[in-house]
């Protein structure tokens, strides 16, 4: 195996003996001799390192199929015969116009998914001109339609089918060496999937809109520059279908569900994950989008992604709950309310609860580890980041799911009344309990603002200038509430609540 890296996140404890992290996050013990070199590799800082006998690379695959660590490889440009690139189009050819240039020297198909005439006739001349097929489809069939039918037509095709397939949405624009990046990565057989950023793009010369500013740093599209191994339940979910390499051997049969028009990236990564296959998430190849102008359509497009978890829940049951809850989770964060809003017994009360729920998943973490003859130190940690994790889920969902929640405890609190009263109290809390999962990425925002006032280069032409931190949160403020709308809309016309109910684990620990 090539040298490998940490994922962030990941880390040791007891010598090597127990590793926390990967995706999804999770625990694995050890034998002594993969210790030495789980250290190495999980130590913060240490960069790349690279296995040199046998039972480094065992711990490797072991490291790399659970997440904890990703390989890294040196890029490596495909032939032009083992890629082919698919790009669904509707409307507009203006788009095509940018991309095309950029996959000169690939095999393309474009799919007109049934445009207008003068826009059909648009892309037909877009295409010749630069000499990839076009395939017409006479009724619009939606993005994941649309790719079917590219791939069916690159099937049929005299040269023979490409083993990978590069989907790029029409108003993306990918950097030069993307696929030298990605390209390395699916030499693992079990690789099905590897999938790059894709940022927003930073039109013009000057610093760009503050969307533009905006999606270039944290978009709806953009996961971070952190890679990681891609898994339900783990750091990174899904990836978009945008931008995607993937082995055309894995795709299932259809790759994208015909009913789905929205959410089709997650129901295919989703299968692919089920069935086995592995979905990675590599940040150092980039792909550029268009940003949708003005606040109205960017608000829009961020609603129809929420319109996607409903029939999302109908294929994966379970997987769209808005926050997951063991009892003693639950207890935490109602006691705590309970603490905050009242006073003398009640508060007692609301105190004792949230103690009492703290310490029942302590110990029944703690038992879980000795009854298995790990360390019970392992199971006060895991019984730590349990609670934070769900009392972060629950923050999430007040933006998200339950953003009018979130919104009333923000009215609530403002109201300006002496004194304060409980309701404003418990409102208070809420907001907090709200608005702190979105600490860190506001705090990286303000780092990057205060980097480019102080610097005196100016802002990199692919990214903008930095957003200062309060225009950045009021933005993922505004984009997580335009989703969570879409989530309600489609719970309340399809009646199906699956997605705006928490779901209660069985177990305390």
């Amino acid at each position: 195996m090539t040298a490998i890296a940490r994922t962030q996140g990941s880390y040791t404890r007891r010598h090597g003996e127990l590793v926390f992290g990967g995706s999804p996050w999770g625990l694995a013990r050890l034998s002594a001799p993969a210790r030495p070199f789980a250290r190495k590799v999980l130590r913060r800082g240490a960069g790349a390192v690279e296995p040199v006998d046998d039972v480094e690379r065992a711990t490797a695959r072991l490291l790399v199929d659970r997440g904890l660590a990703l390989p890294v490889h040196p890029p490596r440009r495909p032939r032009p015969d083992e890629v082919e690139v698919i790009v669904p189009v509707h409307g507009s050819a203006v788009p095509l116009t940018r991309l095309l240039p950029a996959v000169h020297g690939h095999r393309v198909t474009v799919v007109d998914d049934a445009s207008s005439a003068t826009d059909a006739r648009e892309i037909e001349r877009v295409c010749a001109a630069h000499g990839v097929r076009l395939v017409v489809l006479p009724e619009n069939v939606g993005p994941g339609g649309a790719r079917n039918a590219g791939l069916a037509a690159s099937t049929d095709s005299a040269e023979g089918p490409a083993d990978f397939v590069a989907f790029l949405d029409a108003d993306t624009v990918p950097t030069e060496y993307w696929l030298d990046v990605l390209f390395p990565h699916v030499d693992d057989p079990t690789v099905a999937v590897a999938a790059p950023r894709v940022r927003g793009s930073v039109t013009g010369a000057g610093p760009g809109t503050v969307l533009e500013r905006f999606e270039s740093r944290r978009g709806g599209l953009d996961l971070g520059p952190q890679a990681r191994r891609v898994a339900p339940g783990g750091q990174i979910g899904y990836v978009p279908t945008a931008a995607l390499l993937v082995r055309r051997a894995a795709l299932p049969d259809p790759p994208f569900e015909p009913g789905l028009r929205v959410g089709e990236d997650v129901d295919l990564i989703w299968r692919l994950v089920a069935a086995g296959h592995t979905v990675r998430y590599v940040p150092s190849a980039e792909v550029h989008h268009e940003v949708r102008a003005g606040l109205a359509g960017w608000c829009q497009r961020h609603t129809a992604y929420g319109t996607s978890a409903v029939p999302l829940e109908d294929r994966h049951p379970g997987r769209l709950a808005p926050a997951t809850w063991g009892w003693p989770g639950l207890a935490v964060l109602a006691g705590s309310l309970v603490a905050v809003g009242g006073r003398g017994p009640v508060r007692a009360l609301g105190v004792a609860g949230a103690v009492g729920g703290s310490a029942v998943q302590l110990g029944a973490s703690v038992r879980r580890f000795h009854r298995r003859g790990l360390p019970v130190s392992g199971g006060a940690e895991v019984a730590v980041l349990g609670l934070r994790s769900e009392v972060t889920a629950v923050g999430n969902a007040l933006r998200r799911e339950w953003w009018p929640l979130g919104a009333l405890a923000l009215a609530v609190s403002m109201v300006c009344a002496a004194p304060v009263s409980r309701a404003r109290r418990v409102a208070r809390a809420v907001v907090v309990l709200a608005l702190a999962p979105t600490v860190p990425d506001t705090v990286q925002a303000a780092r990057h603002w205060v980097q480019d006032r102080l610097s005196h280069d100016g802002p990199a032409h692919d990214a903008g200038a930095a957003l200062d931190p309060a225009r950045h949160l009021a933005l993922r403020l505004v984009a997580d509430a335009a989703y969570g709308t879409g989530v309600l809309r489609a719970a309340v016309r399809s009646r199906r609540w699956a997605v705006l109910r928490p779901r209660l684990r069985q177990s305390g620990a």
